[in-house]
């Protein structure tokens, strides 16, 4: 997947119909953008994973190189759907042709990528076993192809926002994770032995191992044991660049136990704290480019990126 090219004129397009979609029908231009969590809330569709978005018998999801895209790299952007975390989505959407622009060297922008094209795969995760104890089969994981045009869009229209969670600071970013490291393969590592990147936008911990269970459950796999939590990120990591992004969002913005946990798992320069979530997608594309070292930290002009960028002081 990912052969097809991004267009800002075709996102501008989509989000004036929308507008006047949402006008026409006397919907929030949220319902307008999101239609299946739309159909959802309004009975049109069952509660469950849109079935482009559900991992449950998934082999292997692609970026590969194409003819239009000579060189591509692989971006997943896993997104929280518990709690206050439910306007993350909507602000990466709002500002998913920033990100793109960026990555594709749009006119006017730095050159955040040279002759790389971006594949974007859009994920969601909520808690598996808070969503069992709702009576939900599905959401603990949504995730998509690798996109590089539209279609990334079409992915966001499709997610659910579950709003589960559990009650125990713990989230389930360990299946997202699962995904990446078994479910995933990719030129840029395959042909050129460079990684790929991961984001993972939440506020909580993950649970400590990969149950195989609950693998069994989300994506029909046997796994024969449980796989430790550090296992699974070290696997990750070898094709992927990991970063956890806490955006200023939640009551756990400012809980250094938070950054202690994720620090043990990934490292202080991979974890970034985000005091305006409208910069979300912009501080993905930099930190993309700053690890490629394409552009330099002191190339950074805003400020919340910048101080997002800088590592984490620890208690």
């Amino acid at each position: 997947m990912g052969s097809s090219t991004y267009s800002r004129a075709s996102y501008d397009a989509r989000t004036s119909v929308r507008a006047l979609n949402a006008t026409k029908l006397g919907i929030s231009k949220k319902d307008a953008t999101f239609t299946r969590n739309y159909e959802i809330e309004t009975g049109k569709a069952k509660a469950e994973v849109h079935p482009l978005m559900n991992p449950y018998g998934v082999k292997i999801r692609e970026s590969r190189d194409s003819a239009e895209h000579p060189k591509t790299i692989p971006v997943l952007a896993v997104i929280d759907m518990t709690g206050s975390m439910q306007r993350v989505p909507v602000l990466f959407q709002e500002n998913l042709s920033e990100l793109m622009g960026m990555l594709t060297n749009e006119e006017g922008k730095k050159d955040y990528l040279r002759d790389y094209y971006p594949a974007i795969m859009i994920g969601a995760i909520d808690d598996w076993y808070a969503q069992r104890e709702g009576g939900f089969d599905t959401g603990a994981l949504q995730i998509g192809q690798f996109e590089s045009g539209i279609e990334i869009d079409n992915d966001l229209e499709r997610l659910w926002f579950t709003g589960n969670g559990g009650g125990t600071y713990e989230e389930s970013y360990e299946l997202a994770m699962y995904f990446a490291a078994r479910h995933t393969a990719h030129d840029n590592w395959e042909k050129r032995g460079r990684k790929g990147y991961m984001f993972i936008l939440g506020d909580e911990m993950a649970y400590p191992s990969v149950k195989r269970d609950v693998v069994k459950a989300v994506f029909g796999d046997d796994i024969g044991e449980d796989i430790p939590l550090k296992s699974i990120v070290k696997e990750v990591q070898e094709r992927y660049h990991l970063f956890f992004v806490v955006p200023a969002l939640t009551n756990h913005y400012n809980d250094p136990k938070l950054y202690k946990y994720w620090n043990s798992l990934i490292g202080q320069q991979r974890i970034l704290k985000l005091d305006d979530p409208k910069k979300i997608c912009e501080l993905i594309a930099t930190s993309i480019a700053i690890t490629e070292e394409y552009i330099g930290y002191d190339e950074v002009s805003d400020k919340s990126v910048r101080e997002a960028l800088r590592p984490i002081e620890l208690e």
